[in-house]
């Protein structure tokens, strides 16, 4: 099964078929459980990987929870993407939306689990996950961030060609793509805050989520805490 899921990610052929369905509408139920799977087999690794600094309980509830964040997000975003997409003139049935959006954080979630070796030995390269390492959880903080936006934007980047060969309208399909990847980035960067920890928090103890999820945002989070605590590091040094 995990293998089937792979090969329509990866083959060629079957993902121009996946391609054409979503465009026509065609065998979408099918194809979204493809894509789930496909979101939860490379999206598990690159978890596992991602929380595994912290502990292995961490790892192990990150590979849960990271195929959760992508598979939330493209739920949240879907029903804002489709009224997008209308109000600039695509006509678009919802579950199409849906499914371009499973489509986009399958192919991010596919990147990152090819990633996923790389990034281990670089974890595995880190300081151990003490109160005095928090200089080193900033940094696989950013360095994730940072992955993990560059998987999103690749994998978006499939949206342009599924909006043009749906609009057939370039200039009408870049401003639906330009709109769908902010509320991805808006999106996808609250839900990953609500579902953390996703490094752990080396002042924190391990859980599956935080009691104080509901407290501050990611961006805030970035700009008060991780930048100018790494800035005062650099500086010190």
């Amino acid at each position: 099964m995990a293998n089937s899921a792979v090969a329509a990610v990866l083959a060629r052929s079957s993902r121009n078929q996946l391609i054409a369905d979503v465009c026509s509408g065609e065998s979408l139920v099918r194809h979204s459980g493809t894509l789930i799977l496909t979101i939860f087999v490379f999206g598990g690794l690159y978890g596992a990987v991602l929380g595994f600094w912290r502990s292995p309980l961490l790892g192990l509830y990150v590979s849960v929870k990271f195929p959760l964040l992508l598979c939330v997000t493209a739920l949240l975003t879907s029903l804002f993407n489709w009224m997008a997409a209308s109000m600039l003139g695509l006509s678009l049935r919802y579950s199409q939306v849906a499914l371009m959006n499973l489509f986009a954080l399958a192919i991010a979630a596919v990147i990152l689990g090819s990633v996923a070796p790389v990034v281990w030995f670089m974890t595995m390269s880190a300081p151990p996950p003490t109160p005095s390492a928090r200089t080193a959880h900033n940094i696989l903080y950013l360095l994730h961030t940072g992955l993990v936006a560059a998987a999103g934007l690749g994998g978006t980047a499939f949206l342009l060609k599924l909006l043009t060969i749906s609009s057939g309208d370039a200039r009408r399909s870049r401003k639906i793509y330009a709109v769908w990847v902010l509320t991805f980035a808006l999106t996808g960067g609250e839900v990953g805050w609500l579902l953390r920890p996703f490094v752990g928090s080396v002042y924190h103890p391990v859980v599956f989520v935080r009691s104080d999820s509901f407290r501050r945002n990611v961006y805030e989070f970035i700009a008060a805490d991780i930048v100018p605590h790494l800035i005062s590091s650099l500086t010190e040094d």
